[in-house]
């Protein structure tokens, strides 16, 4: 499984006023705990913000729509498709829609081409699934910032405020940070 950021990336720019390597291995643990939660965040998707492998996923009757095969998770690209009458369709006999995006959630026939469910088949699609092949920067700094917020917590001994009486103050937390939440958004909706 791929991390989306490094132990680097969250001691970055005195985030957590670390310099040395004493904490990486702590800090690397909590990078891949922050890059699984940002993974079932965005559509439960295994490394989808660093998707290499090709996975296949089978659709029914209830995905097609007419011409078009509705996906349940974004693709990057797709190197087989097998029709539920198990006749495989080569590239040319479809589009991955929408066509201007680097990611998809549609597959459309072209004209002379129809799906076919035989009795008991599935449409199998086998592909890259997920939003990128290399790591946006949101998802990146989300990543630190998660995992940083992780590291403080457990410093806190994961109380759910901290005080601070010589400066007369408490400091409630939150369960995800709200900065983490608005920079995953983007990659929380669903099919176009």
């Amino acid at each position: 499984m791929a991390d989306y950021c490094t132990a680097a990336n969250v001691k970055a720019a005195g985030r957590l006023n670390i310099s040395g390597a004493v904490y990486d291995t702590e800090l690397a643990a909590l990078v891949t705990a922050a890059s699984r939660w940002i993974d079932r965040a965005t559509w439960g998707l295994t490394d989808a913000f660093k998707a290499t492998a090709t996975a296949t996923r089978y659709y029914g009757l209830s995905a097609v729509g007419g011409k078009s095969l509705h996906l349940d998770a974004p693709v990057l690209s797709v190197s087989t498709l097998t029709n539920g009458d198990a006749s495989v369709m080569g590239s040319g006999s479809y589009w991955l829609m929408p066509r201007n995006s680097g990611y998809y959630w549609t597959i459309e026939l072209k004209s002379g081409y129809a799906w076919s469910l035989a009795v008991d088949g599935w449409i199998a699609v086998a592909g890259v699934w997920g939003y990128s092949a290399t790591v946006p920067e949101p998802i990146v700094e989300a990543t630190a910032m998660l995992a940083g917020w992780m590291f403080k917590r457990y410093q806190a001994a994961l109380q759910d405020n901290g005080a601070s009486p010589e400066m007369g103050q408490i400091v409630y937390g939150e369960a995800i940070p709200k900065q983490v939440m608005a920079l995953i958004a983007p990659y929380k909706r669903g099919p176009l």
